[in-house]
């Protein structure tokens, strides 16, 4: 089955949308190929004449070099394909792998940021890094800067690093990089790419490594990010929560976080954040996130409307039932009840900022306590504004 899916990359070229096109409409690989055969694939000129210059045997044969060089290809079939990334728009049909695959059926947090990390963020990593490389393992990239801190710090911590690669695995990038990687697969980690093993790094791969970087994790953090940083594309492809920590909203070197911010994107306080996020995931995959909120509201008393009087030859119709007032929501806690109060006592939605001078509490209480209100949908937060429902 391996050799269709290389045929494939061979004879439509890496990334390509018709790879994912033909897969949809033949189901499989060989399927694909034969379709090809038979002049049956939903192929344009252009691409069938692409696609008749490439052989089978060629395909054969770079399987055979691929298996030299101890290098694992993990197909759409595979069960170590990461089931989210599936859920891309034009997902790669083969991840190449060389390392532990078994880390790709751990609970995967994505760290990525700017090549020019500032002073600020240098001290945040390590802190960051220790909190969290407990629980996940992280995933990445080496690019200069934030992200080979990341990796360094996490290897660190005594935890495993998948990169993901904008190049094949044969080659080095960014230069400099060979020492750290070789060190990266020796301490139990993982090096995967769509890209075949001699695949040189290009504009276009690195934007579709970001869809890969994105897209394998449940959760992605962005430590750092300019107004035109590459870690934001990797952002935008994530179709799940991201997180970004506090930072100097004045300085250029966060603008990008700032605006993602705007937009809807989650403030990192600490670790709670990202297990909140993956319960949610969680809850939502086993199709449980309504049955088991966190905090319940009571149950609203039934009422009963009175039996009409009994009068000679006349019948009342019944009284209408006594409105009773709203029923405030069960609380976990006298700091959840104190939260909700503050807003809903409020005429506008509420910032954190806001919450924070109104209840008196510390930054990372009031982040955890939002989140518990949340998933208990007994507020809304609309762009990091909070009101009740």
């Amino acid at each position: 089955m391996e050799k269709y899916y290389l045929w494939l990359l061979l004879a439509l070229g890496e990334g390509a949308p018709e790879i994912t096109q033909l897969l949809g409409s033949t189901g499989s690989a060989e399927a694909a190929y034969e379709a090809f055969r038979s002049n049956t694939a939903p192929l344009g000129p252009e691409m069938s004449e692409k696609a008749s210059r490439t052989t089978l045997e060629s395909a054969e044969k770079l399987l055979n070099e691929i298996g030299k060089l101890g290098i694992k290809m993990i197909t759409m079939e595979s069960p170590y394909y990461p089931e989210l990334l599936k859920t891309q728009e034009n997902p790669p049909c083969v991840l190449f792998a060389y390392g532990n695959i078994g880390l790709l059926k751990n609970k995967l947090l994505t760290v990525v940021g700017s090549r020019a990390v500032t002073g600020y963020t240098q001290s945040v990593i390590p802190q960051v890094i220790g909190e969290l490389g407990r629980d996940y393992t992280i995933a990445g990239s080496l690019s200069e800067g934030c992200d080979q801190l990341v990796c360094l710090n996490t290897l660190r911590c005594g935890t495993p690093f998948i990169e993901v690669m904008p190049c094949g695995i044969t080659h080095t990038y960014p230069k400099g990089s060979r020492t750290l990687r070789r060190f990266l697969v020796q301490n139990g980690g993982l090096l995967i790419t769509e890209c075949l093993p001699r695949t040189r790094a290009s504009n276009a791969s690195f934007l579709r490594r970001s869809r890969i970087i994105g897209g394998i994790s449940a959760v992605t953090l962005v430590l750092q990010a300019g107004a035109e940083s590459g870690a934001l594309a990797t952002a935008e492809f994530s179709k799940a929560p991201v997180f970004l920590p506090p930072n100097d909203v004045f300085r250029p070197e966060y603008a990008g976080t700032v605006s993602a911010v705007r937009k809807g994107f989650k403030m990192y306080y600490g670790p709670k954040d990202i297990e909140a996020a993956f319960r949610r995931a969680k809850e939502k995959d086993n199709g449980t996130a309504s049955e088991k909120p966190r905090l319940r509201r009571r149950p609203q008393p039934e009422q009963q409307s009175p039996k009409p009087e009994k009068k000679e030859h006349k019948t009342t119709a019944p009284a209408e039932a006594p409105k009773s007032a709203p029923q405030e929501p069960e609380f976990e806690s006298e700091k959840h009840r104190a939260l909700y109060l503050a807003i809903q006592g409020l005429d506008h939605p509420a910032s954190v900022e806001e919450l924070i001078a109104i209840t008196c509490f510390e930054a990372a209480d009031i982040a955890e306590l939002l989140l518990d209100l949340e998933l208990s949908d007994t507020i809304v937060n609309k762009y990091n504004r909070y009101s009740v429902t």
